[in-house]
């Protein structure tokens, strides 16, 4: 992995050459550095919120706010592997969770395993405005059976006092939270929050399945009977369209979803410059404090457009450490493989 820190400026010196160092400064007590973790895909947002409660930076479940054009808000339904290890050792692992990230978790499903883990208190998604979204606010309850962290469910409601033998034994890790989903101009005030951001808030390709294709290696027989397989009826059902392909003595099918119109938000350097100081203003002027950041830069599934990326987030690393004591930034070392499936809105 990689990291790098950012630095404050220079003290201020006298015509001498000395620092003015007064009496306050030396009383006055150096916050505590902020860190920054960067990525290529959502799903490994997981991974990193784990990483910091093993560290002892997340110290217990917080508000997190999560800035998206996406609410991520699928539900998964079953785990392979535990969400909740029962080896101790494991349970302290980076490497169990970095696997658990990769391999369990789409890049639309993360959020509420980070709440069944006890890391997320409530969920805050605050999308831009040019999304037009209506606010939203409801209550939601996830649990495992048994508490194993394998099969997920969601209840329609169920009060611990009056169901206490029954949901202890059943769903013993069963949560609680609000989600609200709001601009950012409606965020609340005074909250120490997990602050996560996708770079797919400030500029988007949301058709991006446009651009997806997977090659398959067929036999020779398949290829020849592509015209049986082309007339099956339940094709034009599927949104997929099938490209059958010779190259000498190897054939392929090359699939690929069916294109639909681009949707895109595609601003300018000055938007940009205009989304990211609002945002972050915003939470300054209303006292949120990130406790940690976490920056996903949809690299793979191409949300955030390739020319975008590293303006967009070249401008907003420099607001928020102009805003916030920002230390290390930490970026992912292994690229992501993600389940890009499930419905992200």
């Amino acid at each position: 992995m990689t990291t790098d820190r950012y630095r404050p400026g220079p003290r201020p010196v006298t015509s001498s050459g000395t620092c003015r160092i007064g009496a306050k400064d030396l009383n006055k007590k150096r916050p505590r550095e902020i860190p920054v973790y960067r990525f290529d895909e959502h799903n490994e947002a997981y991974f990193y919120w784990q990483k910091a409660r093993l560290e002892g930076i997340l110290k217990g479940p917080l508000d997190l706010f999560h800035v998206d054009a996406h609410a991520d808000m699928a539900r998964p339904s079953s785990f392979r592997t535990p969400l909740h290890p029962s080896d101790s050792d494991v349970a302290d692992s980076l490497e169990y969770f970095r696997t658990f990230s990769r391999d369990e978790l789409s890049i639309g499903n993360f959020i509420y395993p980070g709440v069944l883990s006890g890391l997320v208190k409530n969920v805050h998604f605050i999308y831009p405005e040019w999304r037009q979204f209506k606010p939203k606010r409801a209550v939601i309850q996830i649990a495992s059976v048994f508490g194993e962290g394998k099969l997920i469910k969601y209840p329609a409601w169920l009060a611990r006092e009056t169901h206490q033998r029954s949901v202890d034994k059943a769903l013993p890790d069963l949560k609680t939270f609000s989600y609200l989903s709001h601009p950012a101009g409606r965020m609340p005030r005074k909250r120490k929050v997990i602050l996560d951001i996708d770079l797919d808030y400030f500029a988007c390709r949301d058709s991006v399945q446009n651009n997806w294709e997977y090659r398959l290696e067929i036999t020779r027989e398949q290829y020849l009977n592509r015209d049986a397989f082309l007339s099956d009826g339940t094709i034009p059902f599927s949104r997929l369209e099938f490209s059958f392909q010779q190259n000498d003595q190897r054939y392929s099918v090359v699939i690929s979803f069916r294109k639909t119109k681009d949707q895109v938000h595609l601003p300018d350097k000055d938007e940009i410059e205009r989304d990211v100081a609002t945002l972050v203003n915003t939470m300054v002027e209303r006292g949120i404090k990130p406790i940690l950041i976490t920056l996903c830069r949809s690299r793979i599934s191409g949300y955030c457009p390739a020319e975008y990326r590293s303006p967009v987030e070249a401008v907003l690393l420099k607001k928020l450490a102009d805003a916030y004591p920002i230390g290390l930034v930490e970026e992912s070392s292994s690229p992501s493989a993600p389940s890009l499936a499930g419905n992200r809105r």
